[in-house]
């Protein structure tokens, strides 16, 4: 091999097939002279007769793993993490340097090892493809599929005719999918700016278009990366050559990426991504400093309330901040006069706005955050969008009392209207704890406390009275219902029992004795009822056909999973079995349950730890903690078998 003026290279005496992945790495890094003169002799290394020095097989050499140590004569500037903004910076430089219009892929990050000036000046190879481009197509249905048959058939729940309490539509199906209410939502924006011209004139319609095709890859992203923790769950011949967890890391990387660019494109389906993500849990193998070295999923489902914010006001005036300044829209130049948006607009829009209100007021509730779209301790009462609610549950009590004192026919469709009207209601007493744990914890004064601690205790009267009699009278008849009837139910029950729980949790943390000695019913309803509704999702199945009809064997066309396998909100049951964990505990040390109910009741919890997505950080510390748990009870329980005295353990130091 001649020489050539670029960067000093150790020199080979290999043939081709020993020196392919050397190449490949100091190719990548540095770059060689396309006029390399042939090789001569033989191989030092193997008895192959080496062959010319070409380029055309690293068309189809993937990237390394581990990549070699550098020669010294390479500068390497100090390392940038996959979400850093150096490394963003970076990798959009490799993108736009050799082309105007396409992407980088998803998946390629720089390397610490990686040289900047190498990467500012090589384009990346084609072979350099995001993570779920490298799987099957069978696989990326599959994954679509069960995003559809989880968050979208749950979510798109609670968006349909019966659960939304702002807006009813007999025409609406009773499972709206969000992800086709958002993109419809973004399809109607669009038309109504072209109408009044309200787009820049500069700004051409290919370049408009072309947003929107980002805007719906980052939406596809985030559902890869969010499906992808149920991998395992795939047929096995469907995923040879994967690694679960390694694809799980590299989606969730490339979409935690893409948020980046995702919150500064204002749109629908922009919310939903940063929903997704925000429901996406971190997973296993990431470190604490690359976990700190980026956007976490809280502040994407901030962003994405602060989007829905922007999108409803439909901004017209000037906005400005020490960054930007965001003239408003002129009526009069150049512009045509305003027109009413559709009615199906505004209906839509509605819904959005309540899958938003759902969101955050979860994050409120769990977070301990003040919300974000409406009023906490000192507003909340007489707001709009929480006055409908209530309403709305007045007015169901009204219309099926007749339900409630006498026998009635518990089909799928009255099941439906059941689960509906309660899950719109338990967000009414989430918002109702989520207040409460405000006035505990900012220090309101007594009156304030007492007056959020009566707004809960009515909450809960409303749903004791209006829909519990009717929930457990559909519970009788589950069995004979669709699965679909019976995941929803599954979903009501464990949230509203969870939110007691919570609460529980937050009234001891603040150490109100007065307030903690009123809620001893309800606490331990809730932590009964919790346990069998998570008893009746281990043994409840849901099937799952394959998207299309698309799988490699015609003879394995759908799978079978529990209600909490499938669950698309993992975190929900991670933080239940903690706080079940807590009062079983509780309840054994004071020898208020005997050993095997204590025995019965963790394996119990065990058992939908195990069954939920162990790519998740979450889901393995709460599998960790409960078998510590175990362990530490284990030899009292076999010392209580022949003495009645309790002797704890004690821990070597």
């Amino acid at each position: 091999m001649r020489e050539h003026t670029g960067p000093r290279r150790t020199q080979f005496s290999s043939c081709d097939a020993c020196r392919n992945s050397r190449l490949a790495c100091d190719a990548a890094r540095v770059g060689y002279d396309p006029n390399l003169t042939e090789w001569a002799g033989s191989c030092s290394r193997c008895t192959r007769r080496k062959r010319p020095c070409t380029f055309e097989w690293m068309k189809e050499v993937k990237r390394p793993v581990k990549q070699p140590r550098r020669t010294k004569s390479v500068a390497t500037p100090p390392a940038a993490s996959s979400s850093s903004p150096e490394s963003i910076r970076a990798e959009n430089d490799s993108a736009t340097a050799g082309q105007s219009t396409s992407q980088p892929a998803a998946g390629w990050t720089p390397r610490s090892s990686d040289s900047v000036l190498a990467i500012s000046h090589i384009s990346p190879m084609p072979s350099m493809q995001g993570p779920i481009e490298s799987v099957s197509p069978a696989v990326k249905s599959w994954l679509e599929r069960i995003f559809e048959s989880s968050f979208e058939q749950i979510f798109g729940f609670w968006l349909g005719r019966d659960c939304c309490p702002f807006v009813w539509d007999a025409n609406v199906q009773v499972v709206l999918p969000p992800s086709r209410l958002f993109t419809e939502l973004d399809t109607y924006i669009d038309q109504d700016w072209e109408a009044r011209s309200l787009h820049d004139a500069e700004t051409p319609v290919s370049q408009r278009q072309d947003r929107g095709g980002l805007i719906e890859q980052s939406l596809k992203r985030a559902i890869h990366s969010f499906a992808s923790l149920w991998l395992h769950i795939i047929p096995n011949h469907e995923r040879i050559g994967i690694v679960h967890e390694d694809l799980v890391r590299d989606l969730w990387r490339a979409a935690r990426r893409d948020m980046l660019k995702v919150i500064n494109r204002v749109s629908y389906r922009s919310v939903l991504a940063l929903f997704i993500f925000g429901l996406t849990p971190i997973p296993v193998g990431i470190s604490p400093e690359e976990d700190m070295d980026g956007l976490t999923g809280h502040v994407c489902v901030q962003a994405a309330l602060q989007q829905v914010q922007r999108l409803r006001e439909r901004q017209r005036n000037c906005q400005f901040s020490g960054s930007k300044v965001s003239p408003g829209i002129d009526p009069v130049v150049g512009r045509q006069p305003t027109t009413d948006l559709s009615q199906t607009f505004l209906t839509s829009e509605s819904r959005a706005y309540w899958a938003a209100l759902m969101v955050d007021t979860s994050a409120s509730f769990t977070l301990n955050f003040r919300s974000s779209l409406s009023s906490g301790l000192h507003g909340v009462g007489s707001e709009s969008s929480w006055r409908v609610l209530r309403m709305g549950a007045n007015s169901f009590h009204t219309r099926t009392e007749e339900w409630r004192t006498s026998t009635f026919e518990v089909s799928d469709e009255t099941t439906s209207q059941i689960v509906a009207a309660a899950a719109a209601c338990s967000v009414y007493v989430w918002k109702m704890i989520a207040v409460l744990k405000e006035a505990l914890r900012e220090g309101d004064e007594e009156e304030k406390v007492i007056q959020a601690w009566k707004s809960f205790l009515e909450s809960v009267d409303i749903f004791q009275v209006t829909f519990r009699p009717l929930l457990t009278a559909c519970l009788r008849r589950l069995h004979f219902l669709s699965q679909v009837e019976r995941l929803n139910w599954y979903e009501i029950t464990l949230h509203y029992h969870l939110g007691i729980l919570i609460l529980v949790d937050a009234v001891e943390a603040a150490e109100r004795v007065d307030l903690l000695s009123q809620l001893t019913e309800k606490r331990l309803d809730a932590e009964g009822e919790a346990v069998n509704a998570v008893k009746f999702g281990l043994e409840n199945t849901l099937t799952i056909s394959p998207k299309n009809g698309i799988a490699a064997d015609s003879h394995e066309q759908s799978i079978t999973v529990s209600f909490v396998q499938i669950d698309p909100y993992p975190h929900h049951m991670v933080a239940g079995v903690q706080l079940m964990n807590k009062a079983i505990t509780r309840q054994y040390r004071q020898g208020k349950i005997k050993v095997e109910a204590y025995k019965h009741l963790q394996l119990t919890l065990l058992r939908a730890l195990e069954q939920l997505p162990q790519t998740s950080k979450s889901v393995q510390e709460a599998r960790q903690n409960l078998h510590a748990s175990l362990a530490e009870f284990e030899p009292l329980s076999e010392r209580r078998v022949s003495s009645s005295a309790v002797q704890w353990p004690r821990h070597s130091t």
